[in-house]
């Protein structure tokens, strides 16, 4: 065998052997196939909870990736495109499925309290790093035991900032007695996470004075980026407290939630009526009535697409896109992708959006954003 294969035969190997022993560089050569990831940063707060934000960057084609998370018990799971548009997911123990369709770029965030322990005064964080990250230690916190040699410390304010390398990590540090006023806020929660229209959801945050004063403190809550409500709290040094807000919408829809930088969400959904006079009914039916005959007139006037004519002007087409081209011929030239999926439930998920896609840069569909959903409509 010539010298230069027996070589990349060898690296072959090598690679195989790596990918089977060790999870971390699995997870490192996946990324670098999948996606890229901008920033991994673990926000740690006094009271042991860590705030997990990671970014990534994604090809607009993939339809979905699958993230590592730092623990099974998360909480506030928020995911974000580049447009601040939620996306959905699955969760299957500690693995994050991201639907990504068409964003190129993705946050994730979630809050965990499994990270930390504390004995005898001593906090240790303990996890297995798959990418490079960043650890923002509580506020003042002192370390005194670490594993390994991080790539690089920094400091932010009054954080101390580790950046890590894959591996697995141990942290140690101690937090000292602050003599100023200084406020952390940490544990959002909300509830109910859907609603009615008009029912009351309840926020709520822990407060502590971490400092060695007594001092007051402004919580504000925002909406959708809009303050919504402020409350003003005085706690003696190492005084804590819930503060709960609540607050009602009556348009239906998703909104985003932020305390101190904390984020999170709830959904409103319209709440139906139980009872109904015998006048509004009699006026429903006659709206329903009318609406129906102009849309059976409208329908009767409306001319279908001619999809024998796009069939032979592309004559290349697979037989599941002239399937798929029919589906919208019949529902009047445009569907949305959720019930082209239930219509050919045996096209895999991916595959079927991958064909959208290829129907689309043919000039043959358009896909548009109709709130969390896409509707692909024939040209």
């Amino acid at each position: 065998m010539h010298p230069a294969s027996q070589r990349l035969l060898w690296i072959s190997f090598l690679i195989m052997l790596l990918i089977f022993v060790d999870p971390v560089f699995s997870s490192i050569l996946g990324e670098e196939l999948e996606f890229h990831t901008e920033s991994f940063t673990i926000t740690l707060y006094r009271d042991g909870l860590a705030h997990i934000s990671h970014i990534i960057r994604v090809d607009d084609i993939i339809p979905e990736v699958s993230l590592f998370l730092l623990s099974e018990s998360v909480d506030n799971v928020l995911v974000l495109d580049e447009n601040e548009t939620l996306l959905d997911y699955e969760i299957d123990g500690s693995n994050i499925t991201i639907f990504t369709l068409g964003a190129e770029r993705v946050a994730l965030e979630y809050d965990t309290w499994s990270l930390t322990s504390m004995n005898a005064g001593v906090w240790t964080l303990s996890f297995q790093n798959r990418y490079n990250a960043t650890i923002k230690l509580p506020e003042y916190a002192e370390v005194i035991f670490i594993n390994d040699t991080p790539s690089s410390i920094d400091a932010e304010g009054n954080r101390i900032l580790l950046h890590l390398s894959p591996g697995i990590w141990e942290i140690s540090y101690i937090l000292p007695i602050i003599p100023s006023i200084n406020f952390e806020i940490s544990n959002l929660k909300i509830s109910p996470e859907e609603a009615e229209s008009g029912e009351n959801v309840t926020i709520s945050v822990s407060v502590m004075n971490i400092g060695g004063e007594k001092g007051s403190f402004d919580v504000i809550l925002k909406v959708n980026g809009s303050v919504e409500d402020v409350r003003s709290i005085t706690l003696d040094a190492g005084e804590s407290i819930n503060v709960r807000f609540r607050v009602s919408k009556e348009k239906t829809g998703i909104y985003i939630v932020e305390v101190d930088g904390l984020k999170g969400k709830f959904r409103v959904k319209e709440r139906l009526p139980i009872v109904f006079s015998l006048n509004y009914i009699l006026f429903i039916s006659a709206v329903i009535t009318l609406v129906a005959l102009v849309v059976f007139v409208l329908a009767q006037r409306r001319r279908k697409p001619n999809v024998e004519k796009i069939l032979e002007k592309n004559p290349h087409l697979r037989e599941e896109e002239k399937d798929v081209l029919v589906f919208l011929a019949e529902n009047d030239g445009r569907a949305f992708e959720s019930e082209i999926r239930r219509r050919f439930p045996e096209i895999p998920r991916t595959t079927l959006w991958r064909l959208i896609r290829r129907l689309e840069k043919e000039e043959i569909v358009r896909i548009r954003r109709i709130g969390r959903e896409n509707l692909v409509e024939l040209r």
